[in-house]
């Protein structure tokens, strides 16, 4: 049962980590989330609230990082799971993609891969994430953030 817990996110890269294990790892449970809000604050929480857990796998270049031919394999098995784009952009040698799967109006699972010339990221997020809410938080930081540096 605890086997299927940890790895029961997406069969793709539970996959891929058993083909090509991983540098280094983090996982992040709905208990550790919480703490983090030292704060208390209520925006914060209410985006934690529906996270289960978020798994961060790393690959580094000099320790067998998985090639491009591997990680593009990576896509399409996500997308065969019924993962759907939501993002894909190449920014300063970094490519970025993310990937989610709905069920029932709520984003339950998500993806992020992290592909640079230097090392290799996974996200992979199991529980809701509610994306207004975030876009909500996003910009009353970017706000407070613009006002502190003025």
């Amino acid at each position: 049962a605890l086997g299927m817990h940890a790895f029961g996110q997406s069969k793709s890269v539970t996959r891929f980590r058993s083909a090509y294990p991983e540098t280094s790892n983090l996982f992040f449970y709905s208990s550790t989330l919480k703490m983090l809000n030292t704060e208390d604050n209520p925006d914060l929480a209410g985006l934690l609230k529906d996270i289960e857990e978020i798994r961060v796998l790393t690959w580094d270049k000099g320790k067998q990082m998985p090639g491009k031919d591997k990680v593009s394999a990576l896509k399409t098995a996500l997308q065969s799971e019924n993962y759907n784009t939501l993002m894909a952009m190449n920014d300063k040698g970094s490519a970025i993609d993310l990937y989610s799967r709905e069920k029932n109006g709520k984003m339950p699972v998500c993806v992020a891969i992290v592909h640079t010339a230097e090392s290799l990221v996974l996200i992979d997020l199991k529980g809701g994430i509610d994306v207004a809410r975030f876009m909500q938080l996003k910009q009353k930081l970017d706000g407070q953030s613009a006002n502190t540096s003025n």
